[in-house]
């Protein structure tokens, strides 16, 4: 039986030729999203406390930018077709609350996901600082998506057609000729309608029968008439030729990306400025930039890797910029899944470290039993590179702890990496563990030995200071520098110190313009080749690739941070020599100043989130706050009171800037401070009240041998300062006195502070005056242990009292040399009110030597010195 063709063998033109590629049809239409049962606000539910700076909680809602502005000239270019129909519920503007800024425009949809209907291609979305995000497919991913747009995937909520079979070339037949006008077959054009759900549906390749040239010639001079097919559900408008198909997926990873990018960019000048307006407009971005991953996660089937990485960034952002925990744990915990089914250890291990940190901020203890487990399977696996970051984790997360124990496990864990990298000839990791270790002892050991104990881990890290490989990393040689500074100093050798401190000046001169240098602080150590990982490394953040070689990422302080650190260090080593060396310490104090206020004026381009910028930020106003403190101390004791009240006043007004961080010590030193500018310029009664403030009083229950215990160490201070007010018998205070020795006495005497204990003595022998023996025991204990730590105030104060309590009206030359010297001490401590109380002690002694010249020139020496005491001083004297 002959096969008749169709349309009586009349094709149109198009149908003439073999198709060559797949012709794209519109998927199905899709029903606009039901309006929200329930309208949240945009940044907080009603049952969530709100965040310090107002963090957004994210809704499982998708919020994309709309299309209006640029459909205008995007019409203009295009041949006129009938207007689309509206893609967005009405119900849906009525209902949902709508934020509009002057750059961009933000929909909430209903709760459930909901596909997204915009005009790709029409117009650039903008972000909040009116910065334009490109739209078009022409633009890049991130690194974090740059395998999406060359592999493409499957939607979830699309299925993939199954490709139908082709047909055989049919037979020809005789066809009799038609007798009129060759009926034309209307073709309808491809529509194309945006949808969220792309690739489109392809066209299965059908075959045709050939037909002879004279009816393809009538055929091509008969006029072609087209129409547009209009679906039931919508209006579709036809596809504009040789426009490219929409990749979503692509647009909305490039999205999130600029939304975010945009955010961060302004992190730091937003932590700087406390702005509510600008937390808003940056609270907006980083939600929308959410919303797109979140969009990307819930709408599509990724590729396995593609999957991870976004669900690690989408993660990732929750946890520092919302308080969205458990969404971020569900993210990470899905994550962590696909990559065990699809073998991607590496981005594995990288959601576990985020995961353990997460965990610690609730449960300490639970996260520190996953971070063991971590360790026990990367040991097994021998995984050595993630070993490293494993247990350097768990290190981290136990010296948070004020407990023993945990700082003994994180002794231990540091040994372990110690041990592993020498066998792997890691050098770099070993001299990072020594590095760790010794912070560790200088900080949070309560032994006699942890100075002892701090050299030694010094030590190793030195023994590898001539590898190339610790030579190119300056950050590390100049931490191991101040670690060694801070070494001297709590051993209260000033003369080695100085020493040091110059290597150290030395070396930050000569890597001012090293290339190494990172703009966030980090800096990298290189791994040996045995301890690189299973897989291609591409998170990014713990472990990459740089130069082909494999490293482990630190987070540490930018370079300006750092000099300015260093300047505060130089000061605090310099203090002591300060009164009698030019005022070194105050001049690297003053630089140091001025550095952070730099920061604060004109801040680094940081790209970073608004948390970690708070917190730079807040190390800053730290430092600057100890800054301030050490120049008020400087000012006071060579009794320039007018800079120490102005510096106090510099201090009172940083710390009402500091919110996120423990102020205590802080506020602690200022009403030290306080007294002691009370005290010196005679307001006794002021003086008193401060130093039996509760901020310093002694807790029974503090440690006796701790080094590092600033609040102790400030109260014992207070008390012995006190105990000098109230020694006076006429005192109404004065039956106090034996309170506040017995207090103090057991601290005092076991205490590892050399400076307490010179004070403490001091402070004995102008009390216990009964005994002579007894106070000459404590003159000569305060004398040797100030002469040992080159005190230069206690000195002064200690040869003046024996001058006073032995020589006074004798007559002798062991008399002149003690008011003599009395007198060289205080000029070197340049404390005004001493040298005058020594001038006219030596005035005295020389009277009654019969050297009444040279009296008479000392004692107006004297004078002149006391016009410049203040006004209490002077009636006193």
């Amino acid at each position: 039986m002959s096969y008749p063709p169709p349309h009586n063998g009349h094709y149109p033109p198009q149908y003439l030729q073999q198709p060559t590629q797949q012709q794209q049809l519109p998927p199905p239409p899709l029903q606009p999203p039901p309006p929200p049962q329930q309208q949240l606000p945009y940044n907080g539910a009603p049952n969530i406390p709100p965040f310090h700076y107002g963090k957004p909680v994210m809704y499982p809602q998708v919020m994309v930018p709309t299309y209006n502005a640029y459909a205008q000239a995007y019409n203009a270019q295009r041949p006129p077709h009938p207007p689309p129909q509206q893609f967005v519920n009405p119900a849906v503007f009525q209902q949902s609350p709508v934020h509009t800024s002057p750059s961009s425009q933000f929909i909430h949809g209903s709760p459930t996901p909901a596909p997204i209907h915009t005009q790709y291609g029409r117009q650039p979305a903008v972000s909040m600082a009116g910065t334009a995000v490109p739209t078009t497919g022409a633009s890049t991913p991130s690194a974090y998506y740059s395998t999406l747009a060359s592999n493409g995937s499957v939607p979830v909520n699309q299925s993939t057609p199954k490709p139908l079979p082709q047909t055989t070339s049919l037979p020809r037949t005789p066809v009799p000729k038609p007798t009129g006008q060759p009926q034309q077959r209307p073709i309808a054009t491809p529509a194309t309608r945006p949808t969220p759900n792309p690739p489109s549906r392809p066209v299965p390749q059908v075959l045709v029968p050939a037909l002879s040239p004279e009816v393809r010639q009538k055929m091509q001079q008969s006029p072609q008439k087209k129409r547009v097919q209009k679906p039931q559900s919508q209006q579709q408008v036809a596809e504009k030729p040789g426009k490219p198909p929409v990749d979503y997926q692509v647009l909305l990873l490039s999205l999130a990306d600029e939304y975010l990018s945009t955010a961060h960019s302004q992190g730091t000048i937003v932590a700087l400025s406390n702005h509510e307006q600008r937390i808003e407009e940056y609270h907006k971005l980083v939600a929308t930039g959410l919303g797109c991953l979140e969009a990307v996660l819930k709408n599509w089937r990724l590729q396995p890797r593609v999957e991870a990485l976004v669900r690690l960034r989408y993660a990732r952002v929750l946890f520092e910029e919302t308080d969205n925990d458990l969404e971020a744990e569900t993210a990470l915990s899905k994550g962590i899944d696909l990559c065990e089914r699809n073998r991607m250890l590496d981005l594995k291990y990288s959601m576990q470290q985020l995961l353990a940190r997460m965990l610690h901020k609730t449960n300490p203890k639970a996260s520190l039993k996953a971070v063991d487990g971590m360790i026990e399977d990367v040991e097994a696996y021998r995984h050595t590179a993630w070993e490293y970051a494993f247990r350097l984790l768990r290190t981290s997360l136990s010296l948070s702890s004020p407990s023993h124990q945990d700082f003994v496990s994180a002794t231990h864990h540091l040994h372990k990496i110690s041990n592993l990298a020498n066998r792997n000839g890691d050098r770099a990791v070993s001299v990072m563990s020594a590095v760790i270790e010794a912070l560790a002892h200088l900080q949070h050991s309560s032994s006699s030995d942890s100075i002892e104990q701090a050299r030694r881990a010094v030590a190793i890290a030195r023994s590898h200071q001539l590898n190339d490989e610790i030579r190119r990393i300056p950050q590390l040689n100049t931490l191991i520098q101040m670690i060694d500074i801070c070494c001297s100093l709590l051993d209260y050798d000033i003369n080695q110190s100085a020493q040091k401190l110059k290597i150290l000046q030395d070396l930050m001169d000569e890597k001012l313009n090293d290339d190494s240098w990172s703009a966030d602080g980090s800096f990298s150590v290189p791994l040996n080749g045995k301890s690189v990982g299973p897989s291609s490394i591409d998170t990014g953040d713990i472990l990459h690739v740089q130069n082909g070689t494999l490293v482990l990422t630190f987070n540490w302080l930018p370079q300006h941070d750092l000099y300015a650190l260093c300047y505060f260090l130089s000061a605090v080593t310099l203090s002591a020599k300060n009164s009698y060396d030019g005022r070194k310490a105050e001049k690297f104090l003053q630089e140091g100043s001025r550095m952070i206020k730099s920061n604060f004026q004109t801040p680094q381009e940081i790209t970073e989130s608004i948390s970690n910028a708070t917190r730079r930020v807040e190390w800053r106003r730290m430092l600057y706050c100890n800054i301030l403190l050490q120049q008020v101390f400087l000012s006071c004791a060579r009794t320039d009171w007018d800079l120490a009240r102005h510096s106090l006043a510099d201090v009172r007004e940083v710390t009402e800037e500091l919110n996120t961080v423990d102020t205590a010590t802080i506020e602690c030193l200022i009403e030290y401070a306080a007294g002691i500018i009370a005290q010196g310029t005679g307001d006794l009664k002021a003086a008193l009240t401060f130093f039996q403030s509760p901020l310093l009083s002694l807790s029974s229950g503090a440690s006796k041998t701790a080094r590092n215990d600033p609040r102790r160490d400030l109260a014992i201070l207070a008390a012995l300062n006190a105990i000098t007010i109230v020694r006076d018998p006429e005192h109404p205070e004065h039956h106090r006195l034996a309170i506040l020795l017995n207090s103090i006495e057991p601290f005092c005497k076991s205490s590892p502070n050399k400076y307490l204990e010179a004070a403490y003595y001091l402070v004995c022998a102008t009390v216990h005056t009964e005994s002579t023996i007894q106070t000459k025991q404590f003159l000569q204990q305060a004398l040797q242990s100030a002469t040992a730590i080159s005190n230069s105030q206690i000195t002064c104060i200690t040869l003046t009292f024996m001058s006073w309590k032995y020589f006074r009206g004798v007559v002798g030359e062991q008399a002149e040399k003690s008011a003599r010297a009395g007198r060289a001490m205080a000029k070197r401590a340049n404390d005004r009110l001493w040298v005058s109380v020594t001038d006219e002690m030596l005035a005295e002694t020389l009277e009654i030597q019969g050297k009444n010249d040279e009296a008479r020139a000392v004692r107006e020496e004297g004078q002149r010195i006391i016009m410049g005491l203040p006004p209490t001083l002077k009636r006193s004297g």
